[in-house]
């Protein structure tokens, strides 16, 4: 068994110390888990419903403590945190009101059986590989969705945020008399890897860096698990020259500044017609200078930023904004711009989780979509232009990325299937396909009468 210790990134000091559990300890629960998916799988949906709005409740109950310690664990905002928690609430009664509907059976329409239908069962105990960044709704958003069809979650939260982790399993220790639907361990990566081979356990949902997501990808298909990966992104925006240039530039600030930088699906690319570039710089910069920004995680990720930022402005990033980290206590860097007049390869592969904007001035659109599809990333994007038509007629059919938009930029939300394609990851959380990611698409026949 290791220790690990979480730290306050705006001083530095050490909140608590932990310790991993043993690949003996953790395979105990596994058995416990299991044991109690064999009675929730039995529940009925309006039982389950009524347990996912009672945990939306307690969320809600819960707001302002777990508000204080992802803003002492990993930086977050006081606002943002309970924006945070709100946001898991409604996700829990949205699957609560839809998920009968979602995973009601469905007649096949041809077959040489008499009838012949598709169920949906759940798979059983589900691993699930949290980060730091959004500690709350990375566990949310998969595990409503989840519980509503029927499975069971151990949760291998990030040890920056094992307090955060804590508070989630004592409410769910709290939520049913009987059984835990979801259980934390502290574990290490070693016994990670044990908890996916174990026969107990029937999927994985991991997100993350992309790097940790083919180390897990790989111990899920040694063992033939169904694995969703939920990855990194460096996404990209075009700015057309007919854009709203003012309302463009408050959305790209807003989501490459959301959670301090630190999101996969945050705005990390930005592309401006040459006719419109300086106008639009103009905008964006007043828009990241008035931006609070909360430290970032910890100043190992502080010591990344500076490094990376280095690497830009070899590449030829003139930095217009920002650049600098200050010389002060925490783990605090401000909004950076680096601007680009030149096509850097490189730039196109590097996600930089920090409140850093990488801008790319192009003579085309056929430019700017080519340079943003060049990254090895994924998940997110979108276009500024006032022609609507136009503008999502380039997003569906041209910007390679899983949710793409216009006008606007990328919220998860839980009516609607996130997730990413290429080094972004594969599956989808949320919405209709979210929650069927972890079924058993199953097909009941019957034959005709016999005489």
């Amino acid at each position: 068994m290791s220790l690990f210790s979480t730290h306050n990134p705006a001083s530095g000091d050490t909140l608590k110390t932990y310790q991993h559990l043993t690949w003996e300890q953790a395979e105990k629960v596994l058995h416990q888990a299991a044991t109690d998916f064999q009675v929730w799988r039995k529940t009925s949906l309006a039982e389950r419903a009524l347990i996912l709005t009672k945990l939306a409740g307690l969320l809600r109950e819960h707001k302002a403590e777990f508000a204080q310690i992802m803003q002492q664990e990993m930086g977050k905002l006081i606002a943002e945190g309970k924006a945070e928690v709100e946001k898991c609430a409604v996700t829990c009664e949205f699957y609560a009101k839809e998920a009968a509907q979602m995973l009601a059976p469905q007649k096949a329409t041809s077959s040489p059986y008499a009838h012949a239908e598709v169920s949906f069962q759940p798979l059983g105990v589900i691993f699930s590989i949290m980060p730091w960044n959004f500690p709350l709704w990375q566990v949310i958003r998969f595990a409503a969705p989840a519980l509503m069809a029927g499975n069971v979650i151990v949760l291998k939260h990030a040890d920056l945020t094992a307090g955060t982790a804590e508070i989630i399993d004592k409410i769910f220790a709290g939520l049913t008399d009987k059984i835990k639907l979801l259980r934390n361990l502290p574990l290490d990566h070693e016994v990670s890897a044990q908890v996916i081979a174990d026969r107990n356990v029937q999927g994985v949902t991991f997100t993350g860096s992309s790097r940790g997501g083919k180390a897990v990808a790989i111990e899920a298909a040694k063992n033939l698990k169904k694995i969703v990966l939920e990855l990194g992104g460096s996404d990209a925006y075009l700015i057309l020259p007919d854009a709203d240039l003012q309302a463009a530039a408050k959305s790209c600030a807003k989501v490459r500044l959301v959670n301090c930088g630190q999101s996969c699906v945050a705005g990390k690319r930005f592309f401006v017609h040459e006719s419109v570039a300086s106008e639009f710089l103009k905008y964006f910069t007043e828009a990241m200078k008035g931006a609070d920004l909360a430290p970032l995680a910890s100043a190992r990720f502080k010591k990344q930023i500076v490094e990376q930022v280095e690497k830009l402005k070899a590449w030829g990033g003139k930095v217009t904004l920002g650049g600098t980290a200050p010389q002060m206590p925490g783990a605090f860097y401000p909004a950076t711009i680096v601007v680009f007049e030149k096509h850097q390869p490189e730039v196109h592969g590097e996600e930089i989780f920090g409140p850093v904007a990488s801008v790319f001035i192009v003579k085309s659109t056929d430019e700017a979509l080519q340079l943003a599809n060049s990254s090895p990333y994924g998940l997110g994007g979108g276009i500024f232009t006032q022609d609507i038509q136009r503008g999502k007629e380039i997003v569906e059919k041209e910007l390679q990325a899983g949710f793409v938009v216009v006008n606007d930029f990328v919220k998860s939300d839980a009516g609607i299937p996130f997730g990413g394609i290429k080094e972004s990851g594969y599956g989808r959380e949320l919405g209709h396909f979210g929650i069927l990611e972890f079924v058993n698409v199953k097909t009941v026949a019957v034959a005709g009468v016999q005489k």
